[in-house]
């Protein structure tokens, strides 16, 4: 396996057999392409598991790991995220915050940038399933899955894993228990993975410096905007316990309220599944 730096912070480099065009992507970023050291790897277990690893050997932020394919990709609770190369954008991002930042409802903040992202793109009938969840027309389009450990000097270090589907394959039927969706279904061509990669990360930026300075208060409107599931009947299941009611909105921290026979109900992130009954 052999990494990629696109070293946009210093004298680029490339190799010839790299499936990422590189040039392209900084040519896309164009301002921002100093903020990020973009590698690019054939294959590996997880993006999110090598860049915890980077994290811990002192990368700073804006580091960022595509992969073709990964043999152990994760999403949440668990389970196993589907890619296939050519088909699908896989990345992490590195990204530090100060000991004193709170981080709760970063996962939804990161949401909120992938879709004003891929809405910059022209794509059409996004939504934001909570927790972690980017649907297209009712279906998951893709995921973030948000890991963090704590830096030498206290800081947080957050990585940020995102897939993609961009174009659908055949085997994904059985692969995949839900329905899903991905981006060529908006035109007979989908947009290349640099173009979505740089638009993502045009967004994570601006996002994630105006999450370091407010929090998820200052994206709870946004978010609000594209709340998939405001208004349904839902289950709610954490811990082994399934309560039942009416999906209502996010507050400040990212916790989603639940209208239950019991009474509101208050939901963390983290092991819980939210599904429309």
């Amino acid at each position: 396996m052999q990494a990629v730096r696109s070293g946009y912070s210093h004298a680029m480099t490339t190799v010839a057999d790299s499936s990422l065009d590189f040039v392209r992507l900084r040519d896309l970023l164009g301002a921002s392409a100093g903020r990020f050291d973009v590698d690019h790897v054939a294959v590996c277990d997880s993006t999110n598991t090598r860049l915890l690893e980077r994290a811990q050997r002192g990368s700073g932020s804006g580091t960022v790991l595509v992969a073709d394919a990964q043999t152990a990709g994760r999403g949440r609770r668990g389970r196993t995220w589907v890619s296939a190369p050519g088909s699908s954008l896989s990345f992490s991002l590195l990204w530090r915050f100060p000991a004193a930042q709170r981080l709760e409802g970063l996962s939804l903040a990161v949401g909120l940038a992938i879709v004003r992202g891929l809405g910059k793109l022209g794509a059409t009938g996004l939504a934001l399933k909570w927790p972690n969840d980017i649907w297209l027309n009712g279906r998951k389009l893709g995921g973030v899955l948000v890991e963090v450990a704590q830096g030498a000097r206290g800081e947080w270090a957050t990585v940020i894993g995102i897939g993609l589907n961009l174009r659908a394959q055949p085997e994904w039927v059985e692969q995949i228990a839900q329905p899903f969706a991905a981006l060529d279904e908006l035109s007979q061509q989908a947009p290349d993975r640099e173009a979505v990669l740089a638009a993502i990360l045009e967004a994570l930026l601006e996002v994630l410096t105006q999450f370091s300075s407010h929090g998820f208060v200052a994206f709870v409107d946004g978010w609000m905007s594209y709340h998939a599931l405001l208004g349904a009947d839902v289950s709610v299941e954490q811990h082994g316990l399934k309560r039942y009611g009416r999906c209502g909105a996010v507050d400040a921290l990212g916790r989603l309220t639940v209208d239950t026979p019991e009474g509101e109900m208050h939901v963390f992130g983290g092991e819980v599944s939210l599904r429309a009954t």
